[in-house]
Protein backbone atom coordinates (compact mmCIF):
# COMPACT_ATOMS: atom_id res chain seq x y z
CA UNK A 1 0.00 0.00 0.00
CA UNK A 2 1.10 3.48 -1.05
CA UNK A 3 0.77 6.69 1.32
CA UNK A 4 2.36 8.81 -1.39
CA UNK A 5 1.24 12.23 -0.86
CA UNK A 6 -0.12 12.37 -4.42
CA UNK A 7 -2.07 9.18 -4.44
CA UNK A 8 -3.77 10.10 -1.19
CA UNK A 9 -4.57 13.50 -2.31
CA UNK A 10 -6.18 12.23 -5.56
CA UNK A 11 -8.07 9.31 -3.38
CA UNK A 12 -9.29 11.88 -1.24
CA UNK A 13 -10.45 14.49 -3.90
CA UNK A 14 -12.21 11.51 -5.59
CA UNK A 15 -13.92 10.88 -2.33
CA UNK A 16 -14.86 14.25 -2.03
CA UNK A 17 -16.48 14.93 -5.65
CA UNK A 18 -18.22 11.25 -4.36
CA UNK A 19 -19.67 12.76 -1.17
CA UNK A 20 -21.29 15.98 -2.63
CA UNK A 21 -23.19 14.03 -5.09
CA UNK A 22 -24.27 11.31 -3.53
CA UNK A 23 -27.89 11.16 -2.71
CA UNK A 24 -29.02 11.69 1.16
CA UNK A 25 -29.43 7.95 2.96
CA UNK A 26 -32.73 9.50 4.22
CA UNK A 27 -34.24 10.45 0.74
CA UNK A 28 -32.91 7.70 -0.52
CA UNK A 29 -35.02 5.21 1.55
CA UNK A 30 -38.15 6.65 1.34
CA UNK A 31 -40.82 5.42 0.53
CA UNK A 32 -41.58 8.40 -1.11
CA UNK A 33 -39.04 8.07 -3.90
CA UNK A 34 -40.87 7.68 -7.32
CA UNK A 35 -40.48 4.23 -8.72
CA UNK A 36 -39.23 4.76 -12.50
CA UNK A 37 -40.47 2.20 -14.84
CA UNK A 38 -37.45 1.37 -17.90
CA UNK A 39 -38.69 4.02 -20.34
CA UNK A 40 -38.81 6.53 -17.54
CA UNK A 41 -35.44 6.21 -16.91
CA UNK A 42 -34.46 6.32 -20.85
CA UNK A 43 -36.75 9.50 -21.13
CA UNK A 44 -34.86 10.51 -17.91
CA UNK A 45 -31.36 9.70 -19.40
CA UNK A 46 -32.44 11.40 -22.78
CA UNK A 47 -33.56 14.76 -20.64
CA UNK A 48 -30.14 15.02 -19.52
CA UNK A 49 -28.34 14.37 -22.48
CA UNK A 50 -30.07 17.58 -23.49
CA UNK A 51 -31.14 15.99 -26.82
CA UNK A 52 -34.24 17.89 -28.67
CA UNK A 53 -37.43 16.46 -28.44
CA UNK A 54 -37.39 15.18 -31.88
CA UNK A 55 -33.56 13.70 -31.55
CA UNK A 56 -34.53 11.82 -28.14
CA UNK A 57 -37.50 10.33 -29.40
CA UNK A 58 -36.45 9.39 -32.71
CA UNK A 59 -33.30 7.46 -30.87
CA UNK A 60 -36.28 5.95 -28.93
CA UNK A 61 -38.05 4.95 -31.84
CA UNK A 62 -41.29 6.56 -30.38
CA UNK A 63 -42.94 9.50 -31.66
CA UNK A 64 -42.52 13.30 -30.50
CA UNK A 65 -46.22 12.93 -29.13
CA UNK A 66 -45.34 9.76 -27.20
CA UNK A 67 -42.16 11.05 -26.05
CA UNK A 68 -43.22 14.33 -24.15
CA UNK A 69 -46.04 12.72 -22.90
CA UNK A 70 -43.71 10.27 -20.85
CA UNK A 71 -42.01 13.87 -20.49
CA UNK A 72 -45.13 15.01 -18.56
CA UNK A 73 -45.49 11.52 -16.97
CA UNK A 74 -42.38 11.76 -15.39
CA UNK A 75 -42.95 15.56 -14.22
CA UNK A 76 -45.53 14.95 -12.33
CA UNK A 77 -43.64 11.32 -10.91
CA UNK A 78 -41.04 13.81 -10.01
CA UNK A 79 -43.10 16.55 -8.91
CA UNK A 80 -41.46 18.85 -10.52
CA UNK A 81 -42.66 21.92 -12.62
CA UNK A 82 -39.80 22.13 -15.59
CA UNK A 83 -37.58 19.61 -16.86
CA UNK A 84 -34.56 21.02 -14.99
CA UNK A 85 -36.19 20.86 -11.30
CA UNK A 86 -37.01 17.17 -12.67
CA UNK A 87 -33.48 16.64 -13.27
CA UNK A 88 -32.50 18.37 -10.18
CA UNK A 89 -34.95 16.47 -8.15
CA UNK A 90 -33.80 13.06 -9.77
CA UNK A 91 -29.95 13.74 -8.96
CA UNK A 92 -31.70 14.36 -5.06
CA UNK A 93 -33.55 10.96 -5.17
CA UNK A 94 -30.39 8.83 -6.51
CA UNK A 95 -32.58 8.03 -9.46
CA UNK A 96 -29.85 9.07 -11.92
CA UNK A 97 -27.39 5.96 -10.94
CA UNK A 98 -27.80 3.11 -13.15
Amino acid sequence: MSAAPALVSGVYALFEAAWEIAADLEVFLSSDRPQLDAQARTVLRALGSGATDEAAARERGMSVRTYRRRVVELLVALDADSRFQAGIRAGELGLTRG
